[in-house]
């Protein structure tokens, strides 16, 4: 029996400023690794595979921060999309870190755009928030254009609330421009050990899982056009468009 599990649940987004207020909501499932327990999901699950094409896998390359040379705080879980058949597109994957009480003690948010754009948030003393009812939370300054239609100064909230072991997963995260909360987005859902089985059930459940991803966000990107809101693409560097 290993700690990684799948999370099954719900993703919610939610726009709310002068140009437009949306709100959607759609069921997924998401990974949560315990990297060091990778060797041994790799050579006794048949459905995933650690570098190696599978029906799912995780591969390294697929990520800025190197797996396999983090630093070394007593365990790291990944939360993330796995590739399903070679594909995969992340939004945000994170890399939680604990201590040796389990407590979370820093995270790399790594967030990627349509647009071949990545960057990673390091979350750690500096940025760290008070804790609300046990949750633990982080503030960073937006750094990587990722919206065609959010624009201007802003920063983010990333709020925890599982702890170790915990049935259920929750994470939320914020868009503050300046006093307004602009932009809401949480994954909440329920652990089960990854086994074949569990991978077996969220093939038939949610196939394709990644292109389903990268399909809801063109669909409502085309509900944002077709609303009239202004829309701009990245410049090369994939910086934030500080004006609006």
């Amino acid at each position: 029996m290993t700690g990684s599990a799948l999370v099954r649940g719900e993703l919610m987004h939610a726009r709310a400023d002068h140009l437009a207020r949306r709100v959607f909501r759609y069921p997924v499932y998401m990974a949560a690794l315990e990297l060091a327990e990778l060797p041994v999901l790799d050579r006794t699950l048949r459905l995933f595979s650690h570098n190696r094409r599978n029906v799912f896998a995780l591969y390294d390359a697929d990520y800025t921060t190197a797996i396999a040379s983090l630093p070394a705080p007593a365990s790291t879980t990944l939360v993330t999309n796995l590739r399903t058949v070679g594909y995969a597109f992340n939004p945000v994957s994170f890399f939680i870190h604990r201590d040796a009480r389990g407590a979370i003690e820093s995270v790399i948010a790594e967030v990627n755009n349509t647009y071949g754009g990545r960057h990673c948030y390091a979350l750690g003393p500096a940025e760290r928030l008070p804790e609300r009812h046990g949750r633990v939370g982080f503030r960073a300054e937006r750094e990587l254009f990722v919206s065609p239609f959010l624009h201007g100064p802003a920063s983010y909230e990333f709020w925890f609330d599982a702890g170790p072991g915990a049935p259920d997963l929750a994470i939320e995260m914020f868009v503050d421009q300046g006093t307004r909360r602009t932009f809401t987005a949480r994954f909440s859902g329920t652990r089960a050990p990854l086994t074949d089985h569990a991978l077996l059930a969220a093939a038939v459940r949610f196939p394709l899982m990644s292109a389903q991803v990268i399909a809801l966000i063109h669909y409502e990107a085309v509900k944002l056009r077709l609303l009239g809101v202004p829309y701009r693409r990245p410049g090369p560097d994939h910086k934030p468009l500080v004006d609006l």
